[in-house]
């Protein structure tokens, strides 16, 4: 669903202010299912649950403009990217927090269907990505297809031979490599798949992984790119340093901090939409 603006004086036009609230809304929402599911899960003896927590803004940001016809290519199945991807938050709740999960089975009863089947290996992974993006362009659809990576899964040598495949292809592909699991690295190690998609030679760009406006402004010159037939995209979400007084690390504050500092929302605003979230979550 796409947010219309009600030009609301001092937006910005290319992010209209609807959209960063809506933005929000769908980072709360994913948060908050996977809270209560990691709590749900413990009581049923489910020892460990896969989430999307701190990837909020990259996830939003890349899948909220996302239509019928594309697909998403992911490294684990989880109750974020299935909410963000059309699905019934209830069902999700329920069947990912079963001890023994059959999470391809949970996520088609909760009306998810554009996820690809999951594949632990991630160089396998890419390659059946490349093949399911072959297939839209082959047959004409209009679609495109979004692969998510983990930073630092994949080699280099491995990357580069994707990447290149894609490109000579024209593939509707945008890669999006997420943020790694370890600690921080310096500015030189940052961007390191960026430069094996440039050497690749397609476009490859880093942008913050907690700042979810830029993460869209980036995501929407990319979509327009490859549906315009251009070509894929990688865009790769790096940990630049925080501001003094900012978490660093927690997209859903930083973007809360931006909409207080823009007066797009008052306080009180994000109250409600929590008490709205939590709702939705024993919604029938």
């Amino acid at each position: 669903m796409t947010a219309k603006s009600t030009g609301e004086k001092g937006e910005n036009p290319l992010v209209p202010n609807a959209k960063l609230r809506q933005m929000y809304t769908r980072m709360l929402e994913a948060r908050l299912l996977e809270e209560t599911l990691v709590k749900r899960a413990a009581l049923k003896g489910k020892k460990r649950v896969v989430t999307t927590r701190g990837q909020e803004a990259v996830r939003v940001s890349t899948a909220i403009e996302l239509g019928a016809d594309d697909l998403v290519s992911d490294i684990a199945a989880t109750a974020g990217m299935g909410l963000l991807l059309g699905g019934n938050a209830p069902s999700l709740l329920r069947g990912m927090a079963k001890p023994k999960t059959d999470t391809a089975k949970v996520l088609r009863e909760a009306g998810v269907s554009r996820m690809l089947r999951q594949v632990d290996d991630p160089e396998e992974r890419l390659q059946l990505a490349l093949g399911a993006a072959l297939a839209l362009k082959t047959q004409g659809r209009q679609g495109i297809l979004v692969a998510y990576a983990r930073k630092g899964e994949i080699r280099s040598a491995s990357w580069r031979k994707v990447l290149g495949t894609a490109g000579k292809l024209e593939l509707p592909m945008i890669f999006v490599v997420l943020p790694g699991s370890g600690t921080r690295k310096n500015d030189v190690d940052l961007t390191e798949v960026c430069d094996d998609a440039r050497a690749a030679g397609i476009p490859g760009i880093p942008v913050d992984a907690c700042d979810a406006v830029a993460l869209y402004r980036v995501v929407q010159e990319s979509l327009g790119r490859t549906r315009g037939g251009d070509g894929p995209v990688l865009i790769e979400s790096v940990g630049w340093p925080a501001k003094a007084g900012r978490n660093a690390d927690d997209p859903l504050d930083h973007l809360q901090i931006s909409l207080l500092e823009r007066k797009i929302v008052k306080a009180s605003w994000f109250a409600q939409e929590a008490k709205m979230a939590r709702k939705q979550l024993v919604k029938k």
